[in-house]
């Protein structure tokens, strides 16, 4: 891995400190690195600067500095172009971002000498189907959200598997979650948390109006469709991934299904991922319950 492409989100980074430190690190390995080129302008570093397009292109994997969402925005890029990828972690959780602010130097060392693995984390196509016509198309890598749109009204949904009906349910929506979206919105809404190398969809219920709705799980090769009620007059929002968003109504079928393409993640430890499930989330309620004592 001799050239590495930089993503930062600026926000996460303020002063792009260890942007700095990723940059400094990877020269003193001997490495280059390619930036977008208003980073490369706050930095003075304009011959380091060049096209996003480019950047996916050119590099031998990309390196993203910021949260979950970062990570998240730039992998559904770097996909398209085959190119493995690292997240250093700048937000609060970071499930994604494997690395910790302070072990970039270590972190690409690591990686300039070959010590890491790839990891191939399946992937979501979706079609937003209308009067029988697909009307918008969208791969995700963490999940598909059907929710309620701007008015605050029970959304009324039937789900299926291979045209199979599930269940009829009303509430705030449903998520449709792959196993690396397990431990995202999926959890927070009550979903099962499942290992990220398993071949699997989880559909789980946002905020059920009934008392026995519960998340399901379905094997990888099935075809998940979730049909919004065509009685109902309101609007509904699909978001995929957290990044794109698409306004839906009644009568509109929602498909989800495995994708053939993957996100490469590079991984630099070999931590058991329910060690890292422990450390992210028990730990991290430990210390949000002492700091309100």
């Amino acid at each position: 891995m001799k050239v590495i492409g930089v993503v930062v989100n600026t926000d996460k980074d303020q002063g792009l400190k260890y942007t700095r430190i990723l940059i400094d690190s990877i020269s003193k390995s001997g490495g280059e690195c390619i930036l977008p080129p208003e980073i490369a302008e706050e930095l003075s570093m304009e011959s380091f600067a060049t096209t996003e397009a480019d950047i996916m292109e050119k590099s031998d994997c990309i390196i993203c500095l910021g949260g979950d969402g970062t990570f998240l925005k730039a992998a559904r890029k770097a996909y398209t172009f085959q190119k493995p990828i690292l997240g250093i972690n700048l937000g609060s959780l970071g499930f994604l971002t494997e690395i910790d602010k302070n072990d970039i130097p270590a972190a690409v060392e690591n990686i300039r000498n070959g010590k890491f693995t790839i990891e191939h984390r399946m992937m979501l196509d979706t079609a937003i189907i209308r009067e029988n016509s697909i009307i918008a198309r969208d791969i995700a890598l963490n999940d598909i959200v059907i929710s309620k749109g701007s008015l605050s009204r029970i959304l009324h949904l039937k789900a299926f598997v291979n045209e199979t009906l599930i269940d009829l349910i009303p509430g705030d929506g449903l998520i449709v979650s792959s196993p690396t979206g397990s431990t995202a919105y999926s959890l927070s809404a009550g979903g099962p948390i499942v290992e990220p190398d398993t071949d699997l969809m989880i559909v789980t219920p946002i905020c059920p109006h009934i008392l026995y709705s519960r998340s399901f799980v379905t094997t990888g090769d099935r075809i998940v469709s979730v049909v919004i009620e065509e009685s109902g007059s309101y609007d509904a929002m699909v978001t995929v991934d957290g990044q794109n968003g698409y306004k839906v109504f009644g009568g509109d079928c929602i498909e989800v299904r495995k994708s053939p393409h993957f996100v490469k993640m590079i991984r630099l430890s070999s931590h058991d991922f329910f060690n890292v499930l422990r450390a992210k989330i028990y730990d991290r309620g430990e210390k949000l319950r002492k700091d309100e004592v």
